[in-house]
């Protein structure tokens, strides 16, 4: 799968097409400059966070395309994909029911952020997952994220784009 980016005002990736919405100050190390002057963080700003956010967001991207929430495992495993975002979450620190990737322990927010992460710390080059989640309950979704991920590897790529292509149509 390859998402289509573009430069945005902040990040995000849509729910109906792979693509992956990338912060326009990123652009250019002035703008960078211009972002921290004014706001004080730039979110991804450095190679390795910027990389750590694009594979959360690729982990949407796979979500939707495969419309993978839909899954009875993947429900039990991570929760409703429909269940409201909540204004705001408090994060257990300790939990080893969720994967650490994102600031504020962010998997814990909703179950679409959850198997994001999840994704994320999976799709990271040289993570250890198993090791570094050995003996966690978040092991047993890293689990199925390599399952799922072996299943979709021999599916056709364009009969996903297509599927969510008609959902945008829609």
């Amino acid at each position: 799968m390859r998402p289509h980016a573009w430069i945005s005002n902040e990040w995000f990736s849509r729910t109906n097409a792979p693509r992956i919405a990338v912060p326009f100050y990123l652009a250019h190390p002035r703008l960078m400059q211009l972002e921290r002057k004014m706001i004080i963080d730039v979110e991804g700003g450095t190679w390795s966070e910027c990389m750590s956010i694009l594979r959360h967001e690729a982990g949407h991207v796979v979500q939707h395309s495969y419309q993978l929430h839909r899954k009875r495992r993947w429900q039990q495993l991570f929760g409703p994909s429909s269940r409201r975002y909540p204004r705001y979450y408090r994060p257990n620190p300790a939990s080893r029911n969720f994967v650490q990737h994102l600031r504020l322990w962010y998997a814990q927010s909703h179950p679409d952020e959850d198997f994001a992460e999840t994704f994320a710390v999976w799709l990271r080059p040289r993570s250890h997952w198993r090791a570094r989640y050995a003996g966690w309950p978040a092991l047993k979704k890293l689990e199925y994220v390599d399952e799922l991920m072996a299943e979709i590897a021999t599916q056709n790529q364009c009969s996903a784009v297509a599927r969510s292509s008609s959902r945008s149509a829609s």
